[in-house]
């Protein structure tokens, strides 16, 4: 009886050891994407102040940064940050988020 427990006690750590590699090679392999706004400002349909508004974001926020891209040069600068939004894709200038240095382009 003691050796059926000590066996079925041993798999079941061994298991939970695999559980806990696979976390952790999970996190090593993915980038995390969140960038955080920095200053007041309003998300877009696309990468322009011409498009439609989607919402306003108050600094601290945390968004999910998708990729980057070029749109209307806003203070001498032309890039976009592609977010996750409630409602789908949004976008905000660059001036406005800190986001993850490394990015795929739009």
């Amino acid at each position: 009886m003691n050796t059926r427990f000590a066996v079925a006690a041993t798999g079941g750590l061994a298991v939970l050891g695999l559980v806990g590699l696979a976390g952790v090679a999970g996190a090593a392999e993915h980038t995390d994407p969140t960038g955080l706004i920095l200053a007041p400002t309003t998300s877009y349909s696309s990468p322009s102040t011409q498009s439609a508004p989607v919402r306003e974001l108050a600094p601290g926020t945390g968004v999910q940064t998708i990729c980057h891209t070029e749109g209307e040069t806003l203070t001498g600068n032309p890039n976009w940050f592609r977010i996750s939004g409630p409602h789908g894709s949004e976008y905000v200038h660059r001036s406005a988020i800190s986001a993850a240095p490394v990015l795929p382009h739009c």
